[in-house]
Formats: structure tokens, sequence, C-alpha cells
């Protein structure tokens, strides 16, 4: 338990920062006179280089082991917040974002995959969903803090503070023998069966979240057309992130004990994507934000899960790579779609109803991953220290 907490205090610090040019922007943008499509590059660098590091990351997991991966992502986030904070233009500034982004996309990919190597049956959509409610928690957290502290540059210096403190504390823990490293450091080619699998189950993870971030970007000026002023449609929104936070471990505790878990997988995508498709119909829009972060939180510690029924332990380190990298694609690819359907439209709601389409084709991928997956021999020794061995896959995956 030890160790998960200070993975997800990993989490919590990527969140942080992440969001931190959102939360301190405008502030930014008078003190440094950058445009507002600079600041939209800054926000945005991290998918980027979630398309360019996704695949090297997990191939560093797999030659590095995870130790050295998780602290040299950590280091990089502080030296990252730290240009960041010092930066006199917008050239630094990118410089900064970019050093720390490399960082936080060395930590996607090996903390879940960490997991993954640590936490078998049951037991691992639970830990799975634990780890990922920090990263909304980071954001919520983040966009009431960071503005408080008066100044820009303090606000970006706390960001890595932050991340010094997350790698102090994993310098500490991962010193400790915690049951066996990530898995046999090997195996950088995957067999076109667990190849296809991870790249569906990356897709089913992507799509959701793609349109997620839709409904941040763009329900904002959807509530402001419907008459709310700025601030009570930001606050508005901001519930559904906060609603993921404490869904994550509930949902991983109850998907994982149902009998088919795909099942519950598949409705709690259906259910976001209908919440979607109603809200950009103006009805109940604080029930359907409050059911769209449950529902999306409940799926999440499941979803990521779902690789690690279907790679074998020396393939996982590269197969949880390939895995974001297909997340990253739609994260990438469809926001500017709903932009674009906005554009041709002239419809606020348009956007709206392009996440909900983007959520649902998650259920393709789906099906698709259902398809390619098989059972593998267990990724992680008994935490005792004793033999692994062969073991049921995931109950989250079955």
């Amino acid at each position: 338990m030890t160790l998960l907490a200070v993975l997800t205090m990993a989490r919590v610090a990527y969140g942080v920062q992440f969001q931190s040019v959102g939360a301190v922007g405008p502030a930014m943008v008078a003190d440094i006179g950058l445009a507002y499509a600079s600041l939209g590059t800054l926000v945005g660098a991290y998918s980027t280089l979630g398309l360019v590091l996704s695949l090297p990351a997990g191939w560093l997991l797999a030659r590095l082991g995870d130790r050295r991966v998780v602290l040299a992502g950590l280091s990089l986030m502080v030296a990252g917040g730290l240009l960041l904070a010092a930066a006199p233009n917008f050239g630094a500034a990118l410089a900064g974002r970019l050093v720390s982004g490399t960082g936080a996309m060395l930590l996607i990919v090996a903390l879940p995959t960490m997991v993954a190597g640590r936490f078998t049956g049951t037991a691992l959509p639970v830990a799975m969903g634990t780890l990922l409610a920090g990263y909304p928690l980071g954001i919520g957290l983040g966009f009431i803090a960071l503005p408080l502290v008066g100044s820009w540059r303090v606000a970006m210096a706390a960001t890595a503070a932050l991340a010094l403190a997350a790698l102090i504390a994993a310098a500490a823990v991962l010193a400790r023998p915690s049951g066996g490293a990530v898995g046999p450091r090997r195996g950088f080619r995957l067999p076109a069966r667990e190849m296809a699998a991870a790249i569906a189950a990356g897709l089913v993870w992507g799509c959701p979240n793609a349109g997620f971030a839709v409904l941040l970007g763009f329900a904002p000026v959807f509530f402001v057309g419907q008459g709310m002023s700025p601030a009570d449609a930001a606050a508005l929104v901001s519930l559904v992130a906060f609603a993921t936070v404490p869904t994550g471990p509930f949902g991983g505790w109850l998907l994982g004990r149902l009998p088919r878990p795909l099942l519950g997988i598949a409705g709690g995508i259906a259910f976001t994507s209908i919440a979607l498709a109603l809200l950009a119909q103006g009805i109940a829009p604080l029930v359907l934000l409050v059911a769209a972060g449950v529902a999306l939180g409940t799926i999440a510690g499941p979803v990521v899960a779902l690789p690690a029924a279907v790679l074998a332990p020396e393939h996982r380190a590269v197969g949880m790579g390939l895995f974001w990298l297909f997340f990253f694609i739609p994260m990438t690819l469809l926001p500017p779609v709903a932009g674009l359907a906005r554009d041709l439209t002239d419809d606020a709601a348009a956007p709206l109803s392009a996440a909900a389409a983007f959520t649902a084709l998650a259920l393709v991928a789906l099906a698709a991953y259902a398809g390619a997956r098989r059972p593998t021999i267990s990724a992680a020794p008994p935490m005792n220290g004793g033999r692994p061995g062969r073991t049921p896959p995931p109950s989250a995956a079955r």
C-alpha cells in the first residue's frame, strides 16, 4: 500500500503540473506577452509528446527497469517546472514545458506498468483505479490552489516542489525490495495478438478521454450561450473532473467482481456517451455532468488494467507503451474534429455531440479487444517474495 500511495502521489504531481498553464495562463499572457495561440501550444505540448514518446518510454522501461524510469521522470518534471518558473519568453517557457512533459510521459507509461506488475486478480483494477484517480485530483487541486499563490512563477515553482516531494518519496520506497521488478527486461517485439489487444485497449481508453477533453474545452462556451456567467459555467464543468476522483477505486472494486467485467466497461462507456448526447440538448446539465464523471471514473481502472490480461510479463513494458501511444492518437486528433464541427455548423452544441460520438467509438475498440485477448501467465511474483506461478488473468479483463 505504501508503494501505491507513492505512485498515486506522483500522478497527483503530474495532474497539478499538466494543468498549471491553464490555471495561471492569463497571468502568463500579461507578464511575458504570450499570444493565446502560444498559450494553447503550451497546454497541448503534453499530448504531442505522448505521440512521440510513448513507445520509447516503454522501451526504456523494459531496458532500465521501473525505478530508474520513475526517478528520471520525476526529475525531469522538477527541472521543467523550474525552467518554466524562470522563463522570460515563450521559447523558454516551451522548453520548460517540453522537459516536464517528457518526464510526465515516462510516468504515464511506467506507473500503470508497475501497478500491473504488482497486483493481480480483483486487486488489480482497484489499485489501477486508485492510481488513475491521482490525475484528476491533481487537476482539481491545481485549479483551486495555484491561482491563489499570487504569482504564476511561484505557482510553477510549486509544481516543481510537489514533483520533488514525489521524487524523494519514490526514491525511498523504490530503493527497498517490493516483490520483484516489473518483469524480465526483454521482449521488445510483441506477438501479433498481444499487439492487437494492446492497440485496441489504448483506443478503448483514448476515445472516451478525447470526448472528455472536448467536454472540458467546449462545454463552458455552450453553457455561456445558455445564459450562464463564465464563472458559473467553469464551476459547473469542473464537477465532471471531481466526480471521477472517488469513483476510481470503487469502480475497480465493483467491476472486478462482476461475472463479465467487459460488459460493465461497455455499460460505462455507453452511459457516458448517452449522457454527453443528452447534455448537448441542454437537459439537466448538473446531473448529467456528474453522472458522466462517475461513469468514466468507474471504468478507468478496469480499462487501463486490460493490457495486463493479454501481455506476457516480458512484453508488458513495451506493450504498455503501445497502449499509451494509441491512447494519445485519438486524444490528439479528435478534439480538432470537434472544433471543426463547431465551425461548420455554428452550433455550440456540436462539439458536445461530437464528444458523445467519440466516446461511443470505444465500444468498437472494446469489441476488437475482446476478440484479441487471451489468458497469459501472471505478471507478478507474490508480494511475500515467493515464486511466481500461473494465475488467472486479472478479472477486469475476463
